[in-house]
């Protein structure tokens, strides 16, 4: 399973996304790569072993025909953390969490075993109420720039798109709407109606 698309490939938002780390432990034998585990002095890596891996790497060593590696969740996505976005996510700074903290727990499931279901509706959920904060920022003039330090990527990309819409708006009615005409296909309808009557 790749966990970036083919049309992705060179994305960077994707490579940084993946190279968050998770904690794994090794269930099987592993020559030659004690070198890994900087706590081991042996040449091989154990059953049992902890490592801390990309998630780009923990996706193929723990594939569904053989899983060499069990993943945990980071730290972020587990109940203490869901506790306090439950209790007030907007006031919560998720950049200092993860950067890509959607991003992230959208491939999560697939690497991690455990607790993993519940990890899109937390998103979800957390979504919804960090949009709200996004659009009552973006609607004020001075919330912008105060609000920008607890966003992650996503939400600063929709920030930027919210403020370019509302540039658009204002430009377009202040342009005003002076020279607005019939189409011609509902012209050509008016005189075929005519004609009928």
């Amino acid at each position: 399973m790749s966990l970036i698309q083919p049309n992705q490939y060179f994305s960077i938002k994707d490579i940084l996304v993946t190279e968050e780390r998770v904690s794994s432990e090794v269930r099987q034998p592993m020559p030659n790569l004690g070198f890994l585990c900087s706590s081991s002095k042996k040449e091989h890596l154990d059953p049992g072993s902890k490592l801390d891996i990309p998630v780009w790497l923990a996706s193929s060593l723990s594939s569904k025909h053989k899983s060499i590696v069990s993943c945990e969740l980071p730290r972020f996505y587990k109940d203490s953390y869901k506790e306090i976005l439950h209790a007030d996510a907007c006031a919560v700074e998720l950049n200092k969490w993860n950067q890509y903290f959607y991003e992230l727990g959208l491939i999560l499931p697939p690497i991690v075993k455990d607790d993993n279901q519940q990890i899109p509706e937390l998103l979800l959920e957390v979504f919804k109420s960090r949009f709200r904060l996004i659009m009552d920022c973006e609607q004020s003039v001075f919330g912008a720039h105060s609000i920008q330090v607890q966003l992650t990527a996503l939400e600063k990309q929709l920030l930027k798109q919210g403020n370019q819409g509302k540039m658009l708006l204002i430009n377009w009615l202040n342009k005003g709407v002076k020279h607005i005409q019939t189409s011609d296909v509902v012209d050509n309808l008016r005189k075929r109606k005519r004609m009928e009557v």
